[in-house]
């Protein structure tokens, strides 16, 4: 059967002890469950005395399919828990958590050791990928509960809708998900100032369109863009282009704007579960119609639209 491993890790503003205590308690776990934001309403059952050798819990949802789990071993510093995947196929794995001091509280690593049935060989690297992102995920929101006490990410799905065509001037980039945080801001400032300059208005909000995501690497091959009403002269790097009117998937996310990775895998989840062939290039776009400059992080919307085939 084919091993696959996955390790991510983040910084958390906490002591390693209070982090095991925490992390050992498996009734904390659906608040920043990577998997469980996508499906609130999955049924979630405990079993032992949290926090203690033999405590676990059970999952059976609609999407994120069925499963179980139970702590293992338990030290100051380090958590052993052992996953047993029922559903959508049957496989066994051990996730290990490890807390260990650092200037800024504690480094927490998470890791998952697992092997997947024979027929599935083919998905080991997909699954490396996918899962790393996914584990990306949760530790931002563990980081976030732990420190401020909340989560600001809430997911709703809008389903199949129909996209005008769209003209924009844009800059183009390639960059990993965490130079995206920066690139996308500094590419709307220098969008900005060039409307400005040249007397271009605008019509609507900006939007990120996304033409590639390699999932192994998690680089990313954009435009960030300003809708026009109708195309224009620029020079370059600017590019004046159009999205045609398209057919789309679509998830709307409200909060913080390091939370949208939940509505990309929200989407590409739902769109697999109910069955909708969306494309690989031109992936889709990020709209934000609301300017976090006069909006509260909460009330932040980021809209991921998918391309359907």
């Amino acid at each position: 059967m084919p091993a696959y491993r996955v390790e991510r890790s983040i910084q958390i503003q906490k002591q390693p002890g209070e982090l095991i205590d925490y992390l050992s308690d498996f009734q904390t776990w659906p608040k920043w469950s990577p998997w469980l934001i996508m499906e609130p309403d999955c049924k979630v059952t405990y079993h032992g005395t949290q926090g203690q050798i033999g405590a676990g819990y059970h999952w059976e949802g609609v999407m994120v399919g069925e499963g179980k789990m139970t702590l293992l071993e338990k030290t100051d510093k380090f958590l052993l828990v052992d996953l047993e995947f029922i559903k959508p196929f049957k496989s066994l794995a051990k996730a290990g958590f490890s807390v260990t001091p650092s200037e800024n509280g504690s480094l927490v690593t998470w890791t998952l050791d697992a092997k997947l049935p024979w027929f599935l060989f083919f998905m080991k690297s997909m699954m490396e990928s996918q899962l790393g992102m996914d584990y990306d995920r949760g530790l931002k929101m563990l980081k976030s509960l732990i420190e401020t006490g909340d989560i600001l990410s809430q997911l709703d799905l809008v389903g199949s809708k129909e996209e005008e065509l769209t003209h924009y001037v844009a800059l183009e980039g390639t960059a990993n998900i965490e130079e995206l945080s920066k690139m996308i801001p500094d590419h709307y400032g220098k969008l900005h100032q060039y409307f400005i300059e040249k007397s271009i208005a605008g019509a609507g909000v900006p939007f990120t369109l996304y033409y590639d995501m390699d999932m192994k690497t998690s680089v990313c091959h954009v435009r960030n863009a300003f809708p026009v009403s109708e195309p224009v002269e620029v020079k370059p790097p600017f590019i004046c282009d159009s999205i045609p009117k398209s057919d789309t998937y679509q998830v709307k996310h409200t909060g913080e704007y390091k939370f949208v990775g939940n509505a990309w895998a929200f989407a590409f989840f739902a769109a697999r579960h109910n069955k909708v062939k969306v494309k690989k290039s031109p992936v889709g776009f990020e709209r934000y119609p609301n300017d976090p400059a006069e909006t509260q992080p909460k009330d932040l919307i980021s809209e991921v639209v998918l391309f359907k085939k």
